[in-house]
């Protein structure tokens, strides 16, 4: 299993990224105001360029700083200036104030004055790499990192500040051995160990992974990310008794988590407890409407259960959410194909198909419509299409069998239906078909084997309660025809 991915949305995977936007620590860096400011140049070494007064009131200044008190800090910076206005440490200070104050491109002035001022300081380029950072622009923030590295390579605040940078951006490869460098640096924290942990988890190191996470947990017991990726770690790899309980610590310390209760329906669904998993996907999809793999799934499990009206209102507010998205028509077919309303079912599948033309899942779902619809020449040109793109498709395979039985060309339906029978042996439907063809072949034998096949595996699912069976998701897409396989099928009407 991929462990990056976390869900699977039916015909196609969806990616469920838990925490895209990663959380920038912001760390300012004062730094030590010198006795001296550094901006003198060469042969000015006998010259103080700041007064005694100056020199004491910024040290003041960074002592309220970090004690919090930016607003203590401000007027002595200002003071400072009026009598100094070059000096770049009370550049960099009064950045750091109108910075936490959120007057970001004030702050941004006074941290590029003071770099004018002196471009050799390493305080006011970390500072202003957090600014860009915190206000979107990322390369940039990199950039200003990256230069304080080369100038101080064990630059704690710097390392870090990067590490996440890389993290927000998914460059996994590149954030790991900066965090890992930040926790030795003395900046080990509960954001450290988690960013850390899910750099791990992307690259595939997942024993390294599982460390971190769980290491994020001594620094915060009450986080309910961590849970949520040991769960996916012991789901993927095989511990799916451990997984569960993980993901149910995780909504405990965290109600409004749709990806941990996502992967709690999974695990319901996959003991075959789909009643059960119903609620967990419905909290999904209310927490988190913007991912169309909640609304395939839960929409899914309620066609399984028979409740078609539930599904054709999940794919229906899918369509409205994402009415470019191929799968949202798509679905919206198959609800109401369920349903057995053919005309919604034909005109959403062709509008997936306008978004998608070669989407063999919807071309195939098309041509069992227009069968079902009579229209036996369109429905062969549109199944055969879907095998020439697609020739291991199931359904395209078994409908387009169908198809030539219902029309009489048993030789061509016989070829066909084996082939799906391979694919498939334990569709009870195909062997139906199968037993079709060869009895009209008048290969008894044949076909007395195929009728024993089908009904001993169409007894078999009846004997399953309804929804509480393991349930493939190419099935859940392809609801029984409206014939039973146990009622003769008529010739068509356009049949030679």
């Amino acid at each position: 299993m991929n462990l990056c991915v976390t869900a699977r949305a039916f015909h196609r995977q969806f990616i469920v990224s838990a925490f895209a936007a990663i959380a920038i620590v912001m760390t300012f860096v004062p730094g030590l105001v010198p006795a001296q400011t550094p901006s003198r140049r060469a042969g000015e070494a006998s010259r103080p360029a700041s007064s005694d007064a100056a020199i004491s009131q910024l040290s003041e200044a960074a002592s309220l700083l970090q004690q919090g008190r930016p607003g203590d800090a401000e007027p002595i910076l200002r003071q400072v200036l009026l009598a100094a206005p070059r000096n770049p440490d009370a550049h960099n200070l009064l950045g750091i104030v109108l910075d936490q104050r959120g007057q970001f491109k004030a702050a941004e002035r006074e941290y590029r004055a003071a770099l004018r001022l002196n471009p050799s300081l390493i305080s006011p380029l970390a500072n202003l790499g957090v600014l860009l950072a915190r206000t979107g622009r990322s390369e940039e923030a990199i950039r200003a990192f990256e230069t304080v590295l080369q100038k101080v390579p064990d630059h704690p605040q710097a390392t870090l500040n990067l590490g996440l940078q890389y993290v927000a951006r998914a460059d996994y490869g590149r954030a790991a051995p900066l965090l890992e460098r930040a926790s030795q640096l003395g900046l080990d924290s509960y954001e450290v160990r988690f960013n850390l942990g899910l750099s791990l988890f992307n690259l595939k190191r997942v024993d390294e992974a599982t460390n971190a996470f769980q290491s994020a947990l001594t620094f915060s017991s009450s986080a309910a990310e961590p849970y949520y990726y040991l769960g996916l770690i012991a789901w993927a790899n095989g511990r799916e008794d451990q997984a569960p309980d993980l993901w149910d610590r995780a909504v405990t310390l965290r109600a409004n988590f749709p990806e941990a209760n996502f992967m709690l329906g999974e695990a319901l669904r996959k003991n075959q407890r789909t009643r059960a998993s119903i609620d967990f996907y419905k909290r999904a999809l209310e927490q988190d409407p913007s991912k169309f793999a909640y609304y395939a799934r839960l929409g899914g499990v309620y066609i399984v259960l028979g409740q078609g009206d539930q599904a054709a209102a999940v794919f229906h507010q899918g369509v409205l959410r994402f009415p470019n998205l191929p799968e949202a028509h798509y679905f919206a077919g198959v609800a109401a194909r369920a349903a057995a309303d053919y005309a919604t079912a034909e005109a959403e599948l062709r509008k997936a198909l306008a978004l998608e033309p070669d989407n063999v899942n919807a071309l195939a779902q098309l041509g069992f419509v227009v069968l079902e619809r009579d229209r036996t020449t369109e429905a062969e040109t549109i199944l055969r299409r879907a095998v020439a793109i697609n020739g291991k498709h199931f359904y395209a395979n078994y409908d387009l069998g169908r198809l030539l039985v219902r029309s009489r060309r048993y030789d061509q339906a016989l070829a066909i239906l084996q082939h799906a029978a391979a694919l498939k042996p334990n569709n009870p439907g195909v062997h139906y078909q199968l037993f079709m063809a060869l009895s009209r072949l008048k290969r008894k034998d044949e076909a007395e084997r195929e009728l024993t096949v089908f009904k001993q595996l169409d007894e078999a699912r009846k004997a399953r309660p309804r929804g509480e069976a393991e349930i493939e998701d190419e099935d859940v897409q392809n609801p029984p025809a409206s014939s039973s396989p146990s009622t003769p099928l008529k010739p068509s009407k356009n049949a030679p």
